[in-house]
């Protein structure tokens, strides 16, 4: 890895053009040697079409999620367990307008470099393109698609495995407004997971999902609403054998009471509470059902300062061939602090409780099933010196405490990201 001396004269100098071209040497400078975590687009809201550039380094302590139990060089082949990951992006956002038609279309490629665990190299890329469509003044509605790549967590592998991801979205909806209190919407979408790697296809999933939204739109712009979904699920990896213990299909409804409470211009209550329920198509031991509920609070306690706090209560899936569903409780909390137009902090934080459900009583290895408390802090800074320019150090500790030894964890990162527009 190169070393990039800064004279900070140079970036406070009266004159921009010094300034610009001293800004984009540093960044020629960093995409020869540096990878992103995340990137900032920094553009004029006058822009329909902006292209960037970006680049990231970013250091993880632990980046497998090793326990400290774990013999290192025995599960990875290397003596270090921490990594030095590079990556350079480029992508261009676009949002146009044509009367009442509104197309928004986003694409980034990067390329991930790692020093340690050199095999993860990855090309990665996210893209979405949608129509927000709208005809006459009732209805309107969403057609989209969206395909993501990236590189998984590896806090329930804990190994060296390719664990590259695509996951694809397809969607569409269309909204009546029957009433001018009153709306009723109707969507289909579907999502297909797909895993690079070949000991990991066997979680390759597909879903198909309908939903039916009623909502009540108050004068004072809040929404009230209730929610059903429909989903069919397949893997379509998996084959049903007499040693299976793992199902290839499953059926799952999910209904909820839905609201977005504008309390006044400093406010906003968001949010659901519901039911879900999944039955699986061979093994009924590892259904479940629960309530289900998240609640999100807005407050813009000044001009300069946003809090956000946000209780969770929520179902996923599991890779895991001891559970089939993970449910995870907690709260986070964000401190968003813009004290000039040119820096922003952001300082978020979350305790969660993970419990691993639906494994119809299996253990592993003689321990019960797996139960997690996961706390993580971070610190997100953004200057941008420039309009065109931003760029921000990343802070990050996160540590999970398992009732099952080998899953117990600590890590930290720490980070720079530096993205260019035009």
């Amino acid at each position: 890895m190169g070393l990039l001396v800064l004279d900070y004269r140079q970036c406070h100098s009266k004159n921009d053009a010094i300034k610009s071209k001293y800004l984009l040497s540093c960044f020629i400078v960093l995409l020869g040697g540096s990878l992103p975590d995340k990137t900032y687009a920094v553009v004029s809201p006058d822009d329909t079409f902006k292209p960037y550039v970006a680049s990231t380094l970013l250091y993880d302590s632990n980046f497998l999620r090793l326990s400290d139990s774990v013999d290192t060089v025995a599960v990875t082949g290397q003596s270090d367990r921490s990594d030095f990951i590079k990556q350079v992006a480029a992508g261009f956002d676009m949002d146009w307008k044509i009367q009442r038609q509104h197309f928004i279309v986003k694409a980034n490629v990067n390329q991930n470099w790692f020093q340690t665990f050199t095999n993860l190299d990855y090309t990665g890329w996210d893209t979405r393109a949608q129509w927000n469509w709208q005809i006459g003044n009732n209805w309107d509605g969403e057609i989209g698609y969206s395909n993501a790549q990236a590189l998984g967590s590896f806090a329930q592998l804990h190994s060296v495995v390719n664990n590259l991801i695509n996951n694809q979205r397809y969607f569409a909806n269309a909204g009546y407004l029957f009433h001018p209190n009153g709306k009723i919407k109707l969507g289909v979408f579907r999502t297909e997971t797909e895993f690079d790697g070949t000991s990991r296809r066997f979680s390759n999933n597909t879903e198909d999902n309908a939903e039916l939204d009623l909502q009540y739109l108050s004068p004072g712009g809040s929404v009230y609403g209730l929610r059903v979904i429909a989903t069919d699920g397949q893997y379509p990896q998996r084959q049903i054998t007499p040693g299976s213990t793992q199902d290839d299909a499953y059926t799952r409804m999910s209904y909820a009471l839905t609201w977005d409470w504008r309390a006044n211009n400093k406010t906003r209550v968001d949010g659901f509470v519901g039911y879900t329920q999944q039955d699986y198509a061979h093994f009924g031991v590892r259904n479940f059902s629960d309530v289900t509920a998240q609640l999100n609070l807005g407050w813009q306690a000044s001009e300069k300062t946003l809090l956000e706090l946000s209780g969770r209560r929520l179902i996923s899936q599991a890779d895991n061939l001891f559970a089939s569903f993970v449910l995870t409780q907690g709260v986070w909390f964000n401190v968003n602090w813009q004290p000039t137009p040119k820096i922003a902090l952001k300082l978020p934080m979350s305790y969660q409780q993970q419990e691993y459900l639906g494994g119809g009583g299996s253990s592993v290895a003689g321990f019960e099933q797996q139960k997690d408390d996961v706390g993580n802090v971070g610190l997100n800074l953004m200057y941008q010196p420039l309009d065109s320019v931003s760029i921000g150090p990343v802070l990050s500790f996160e540590k999970r405490d398992s009732n099952i030894p080998i899953a117990s964890y600590e890590s930290k990162s720490a980070g720079v990201n530096l993205q260019a527009a035009f």
